[in-house]
């Protein structure tokens, strides 16, 4: 779900790094209104299915909404975050946020959201796709740049709406910012498979390193040398010489 707005308004400071032609620099809160609640929930009535994501239904490390549940709009109206269709949830709160839960709201029943108080929402205008959003906040340096601006008490630390709503972010042609979409898709979808590759051979090299030490336990590592002085020969040597030394110390004290 969409909403329309005023074209977005470029920012001029002279420390803004050159971006493409075409492309402007604006703000996050310019192209997607933080935190805003759609008019129609006052209309519909409190039998309303919608999907309901607790902080834990989003996953940090793939970004996607998982075990969503279903409630009535009745249960969730008051004292949760409302977003709609499209929207991109942020975590607010120390650890989530620098764990990466970010996500987009696809899916919802009736295009209607409610979720845990500790998210932000961004509802992106017409001129920036919910994916472009998605992206700039899941980088590494979007993350960090919020950590610095936390507020509140320990272990109780939250990003403020302003930050999200003045951060800068670089906006190209709504079509472009698509095609880059896709691309970035392509190449993560990439990145994912070669991380899969890595993590099997990973329990590959585990099992293996595993099986060799049962091995070399076993007597099953190396061949076996007829000339090699029997272990038992080698433990009754060491048995024997403890026990002279345990007799010399015995008289040792009687003297």
């Amino acid at each position: 779900m969409t909403t329309t707005s005023p074209a977005p308004a470029a920012i001029t400071a002279a420390d803004a790094p050159a971006l493409p032609p075409g492309w402007v620099w604006t703000t996050v809160g310019e192209v997607a209104p933080v935190n805003q609640r759609s008019a129609a929930l006052r209309e519909l009535p409190d039998t309303t299915a919608v999907t309901f994501v607790p902080m834990a239904a989003v996953d940090a490390e793939s970004g996607r909404i998982q075990h969503a549940e279903a409630r009535l709009l009745g249960q969730v109206r008051k004292g949760f975050t409302s977003f709609a269709e499209g929207d991109v949830l942020f975590a607010k709160i120390t650890p989530c946020m620098e764990n990466g839960k970010a996500a987009i709201a696809r899916g919802l029943a009736s295009q209607l959201g409610f979720g845990s108080t500790e998210f932000h929402t961004l509802r992106p205008s017409e001129a920036v796709a919910s994916e472009w959003l998605y992206y700039f906040v899941r980088q590494q340096s979007f993350r960090d740049a919020a950590a610095s601006s936390f507020s509140g008490t320990a272990g109780q630390l939250r990003v403020p709406t302003k930050f999200l709503e003045a951060h800068p972010l670089p906006l190209p042609p709504l079509a472009e910012q698509r095609r880059i979409v896709a691309e970035v898709e392509r190449r993560l979808s990439v990145v994912s498979a070669l991380e899969a590759t890595v993590a099997a051979n990973l329990r590959r090299a585990e099992r293996l390193r595993q099986s060799i030490l049962k091995r070399a336990f076993e007597g099953r590592l190396v061949a076996q040398d007829a000339g090699d002085e029997p272990a038992g020969k080698l433990l009754e040597w060491i048995v024997g010489s403890r026990e002279q030394g345990t007799g010399n110390r015995r008289r040792g004290r009687a003297s």
